[in-house]
């Protein structure tokens, strides 16, 4: 009675570990390789002997991390000062949110300027504001690049758009032609940072 009491235990423990983790991945768009390893954990789980412990979906299962080079690492959502939001729709699709050094130059001119990686993917945008006063709509002009190691570089220079600027960051959409004729897709938001 004892043995299969700390059966049940085990597995209970288990599905807590991967009920824990799905969460932490659905923060992250495109992290698929955690979700897979939540569902093969999952499935393991259930269809095991008795003989399963408890450290196996700790080997498993790992916390959603985006891969981070170049030093950034994936955030948790939009938020708090140095971050940056992307959405890619085409030629690829990436989605992801990264704590970064987000550079937000105010004066006469607005100039925005972010770097990092999500998912494996560096993205980079520059945003240009002539005649700036303050929070508002205006028209712009965005430079954004996204590749990977395997995938890109697919980059857009000076596209006219319209941003919306708050007093600590901003957001705009922009859809531009590739130098080699590619639709690159997207939007992006960003917090400057402190």
């Amino acid at each position: 009675m004892n043995r299969h009491h700390a059966s049940r235990s085990r597995m209970a423990v288990m599905l807590l570990a991967g009920m824990a983790v799905l969460p932490l991945s659905a923060c992250q768009p495109g992290a698929r390789t955690a979700g897979t390893a939540v569902s093969a954990a999952t499935t393991q789980a259930s269809s095991t002997s008795s003989s399963v412990t408890a450290a196996a979906p700790v080997a498993t299962a790992p916390v959603a991390t985006a891969p981070a080079t170049g030093g950034t690492s994936a955030g948790r959502g939009v938020g708090g000062p140095g971050s940056l939001t992307v959405s890619i729709t085409s030629p690829i699709t990436v989605a992801g949110h990264v704590d970064t050094t987000v550079s937000c130059d105010t004066g006469r001119r607005y100039v925005e300027s972010a770097s990092g990686v999500i998912h494996g993917y560096t993205v980079t945008a520059t945003v240009r504001i002539a005649a700036y006063h303050g929070a508002g709509s205006y028209p712009a002009v965005v430079t954004v690049s996204v590749g990977s190691s395997t995938d890109g570089p697919y980059a857009v220079e000076a596209i006219a758009t319209t941003a919306t600027i708050t007093s600590s960051g901003g957001s705009l959409s922009f859809t531009g032609q590739t130098a080699a004729g590619r639709t690159l897709a997207g939007s992006i938001s960003w917090s400057c940072s402190a």
